[in-house]
């Protein structure tokens, strides 16, 4: 699979529908979710499960868009935002029911053309901002 039909799968059926099972074929079983990390989720693909399980769960009503991905032959970048309602908890913040809207940006590196070490950048609006940042070391939340 190409790596931006990677990515736009992973956004668009993974993130937007829900489809947890394409991730066995999509991502290498000990690959790295930086943002699960950071939470203390498992290792590996069950962490990237969690990862969406778990924003799935808490995001209702969601809209993903995917505004650009740009791909190399091992690596994979998208910028996409989403809306959504807070309706469980995420990113410390309590669920409100209210609006929810971020833009992120998520970087893949592949290997055997599969996600192996996925990072990101998040810009979200609870209404006050936060920013996650896994797309360098040692950065986290602010």
């Amino acid at each position: 699979m190409k790596a931006e039909t990677l990515m736009r799968t992973y956004l668009e059926e993974v993130v937007a529908r829900g489809r947890l099972e394409l991730i066995e074929e999509l991502s290498n079983a000990d690959m790295v979710d930086e943002a699960n990390q950071a939470f203390g989720g498992p290792p590996g693909r069950a962490g990237l499960v969690a990862h969406v399980k778990g924003f799935r769960r808490n995001i209702g009503e969601l809209e993903v868009t995917v505004e650009r991905i740009v791909a190399g032959d091992n690596s994979v970048v998208a910028w996409w935002s989403f809306t959504g309602l807070l309706t469980g908890p995420w990113l410390g913040r309590p669920p409100t029911g209210k609006p929810i809207r971020a833009s992120v940006f998520s970087f893949f590196d592949l290997v055997d053309g599969r996600i192996n070490r996925y990072r990101l950048f998040l810009h979200a609006e609870f209404p006050e901002s936060v920013v996650l940042d896994t797309s360098r070391p040692n950065l986290g939340m602010t």
